[in-house]
């Protein structure tokens, strides 16, 4: 069973998304997403396309974990995890309900 050690050992951030498109290459649809985590940008492949299309994200806060070594998904290099919540009618992405800087720690 995880410990509250297991979750203070994650990367939580904040990340605001600078620039997002369809990845062509993934082979379930998905979005590129590239992410200002506060003073370097990262990528990840996100399968949200049920609910998102790629203007909506974009300037859009999102709650991201760091610190994975880098995955291809469909080519695109994904170096970050963006976090969900999982529901019938697709991913629903979770996001700070007030803006904030860009790299923020979750606590």
């Amino acid at each position: 069973m995880p410990s509250i050690d297991d979750l203070a050992g994650l990367d939580l951030r904040v990340g605001t998304v600078r620039r997002c498109e369809p990845n062509t290459g993934a082979r379930d649809p998905a979005l590129s997403l590239w992410i200002d985590v506060g003073g370097s940008t990262v990528q990840s492949s996100a399968k949200v396309t049920d609910r998102y299309e790629p203007e909506d994200l974009v300037g859009r806060q999102l709650v991201v974990v760091c610190g994975f070594d880098p995955i291809r998904v469909g080519g695109f290099r994904s170096d970050v995890l963006v976090l969900g919540a999982l529901t019938d009618g697709g991913v629903v992405l979770i996001s700070p309900d007030a803006p904030v800087h860009p790299g923020a720690r979750i606590a």
